[in-house]
């Protein structure tokens, strides 16, 4: 959903009536920094229409690191400290919260618990079957190349003894996070779908009874009058262009259990 804290969603998701699963993606520790001084490029590379629809202080620290040379050790030193709110911890702060710096390991341990599941690079396609839903896009285990992935800079001094010390004491709590989410065992990797699914309706997929559950407007207007002769007809007509969706249920969900609310996903994006 972004890069929003979970206490943020918590607050947000606070009046619904029924139990909310999260799920996080987070990323290696130098491999999170590399790609978010990446991104300061990127969003230049992208053209004046782009960077200038970004935050003027998220210009200001593009220019900046655009400037930086990165060969140089006391530089690159200079700019992450400069902005180490930005570019240290970032990962802990989103998934732990604010106070992530204070906090003890066993802490650390219970709030990744709270989590349904988080993936690393090494587990990402088990993220969406772990969503437990009835069924996933058929692209769903395509791999999207990231665009701000081809490095801008040189990332060679990243390896140096020098650095990766330095980023050992003041990036600290995302290398304890990972550490943390690395050792986790995630329950959800191993269940069964359980969550119906509400995929846009093609012509290729269409179902008769599916689309009529999805769209319980359409199957009344059936019963009342005949306009259309089957849902397939109002999908051609009209269903098609409002982009409608179709119900698909767990093959294992029958009879009174769809009727108990199953826990709402939250994804936060790192």
């Amino acid at each position: 959903m972004g890069h929003l804290q979970r206490e943020i969603f918590a607050t947000s998701l606070i009046s619904l009536s029924r139990p909310i699963e999260y799920f996080a993606t987070i990323r290696e520790p130098i491999s999170q920094i590399l790609s978010h001084l990446n991104w300061q490029f990127e969003i230049y590379n992208r053209g004046p229409i782009f960077f200038l629809a970004q935050n003027h202080n998220i210009q200001l620290i593009s220019n900046e690191v655009r400037a930086t040379d990165f060969s140089d050790t006391s530089s690159v030193i200079a700019l992450l400290f400069r902005y180490k709110d930005i570019f240290f911890n970032f990962q802990a702060r989103m998934i732990l919260g604010d106070d992530f710096a204070t906090i003890t390991w066993s802490e650390v341990a219970r709030r990744v618990a709270a989590y349904t599941f988080i993936a690393t690079m090494e587990n990402l396609s088990a993220l969406y079957p772990a969503f437990g839903f009835a069924q996933l896009p058929k692209q769903v285990d395509e791999l999207r190349e990231n665009a701000a992935q081809k490095y801008y800079f040189d990332t060679t001094l990243f390896q140096s003894q020098e650095i990766l010390d330095f980023l050992a004491q003041h990036h600290s709590h995302d290398f304890r996070l990972y550490d943390c989410v690395q050792k986790a065992s995630w329950s959800a990797q191993e269940r069964r779908p359980f969550r119906p699914a509400f995929p846009f309706v093609t012509a290729d997929n269409y179902e008769e009874q599916a689309y009529l559950d999805g769209n319980p407007d359409v199957a009344k207007a059936l019963k009342r009058h005949r306009t259309w002769r089957s849902g397939r007809d109002h999908f051609t007509a009209h269903g098609h262009a409002e982009q409608r969706r179709q119900l698909i249920l767990p093959c294992e969900a029958v009879g009174p259990s769809m009727h108990a609310p199953a826990p709402s996903p939250v994804y936060l994006k790192q």
